[in-house]
């Protein structure tokens, strides 16, 4: 199951008026290249929306940063670097979760870790 297609990279603390209230997977990047165990990569963050993706960026700006905002971007945040979002709407919650568990299979694969915003991989329900 292969994402069909992501959008282009919006700035993380603009209207997210272009984000489709369905399910779908997103990935959030900061503005530099950090070393992993493996390469460099500007990705933070994986994440999926089992809803809503607009409900669950809105939740995660910067400027209004909730418990959905992992560490690494809080921290990114307070230090003024900035952030921004892709995603890909999926048809359904289990969809969306496959795809995100795909999205994190791949960054471990090539930098031999998980993003620095996720602390583990998604649990998958058959």
């Amino acid at each position: 199951m292969d994402i069909t297609e992501w959008s282009e990279w919006y700035d993380f603390n603009s209207p997210p008026i272009v984000v489709p209230d369905c399910p779908g997977v997103y990935e959030i990047q900061t503005d530099f290249e950090f070393g992993r165990l493996r390469g460099k990569s500007t990705v933070v963050y994986i994440g999926s929306a089992a809803k809503s993706l607009r409900k669950r960026l809105i939740d995660q700006r910067c400027g209004e940063p909730s418990h959905y905002l992992s560490g690494a971007e809080k921290l990114l945040c307070e230090a003024g670097h900035s952030l921004e979002f892709r995603y890909a709407a999926s048809s359904d919650a289990t969809v969306a979760r496959q795809i995100e568990a795909q999205e994190l299979m791949r960054y471990e694969e090539e930098h031999w870790e998980l993003p620095p915003g996720n602390s583990k991989k998604p649990r998958i329900r058959r």
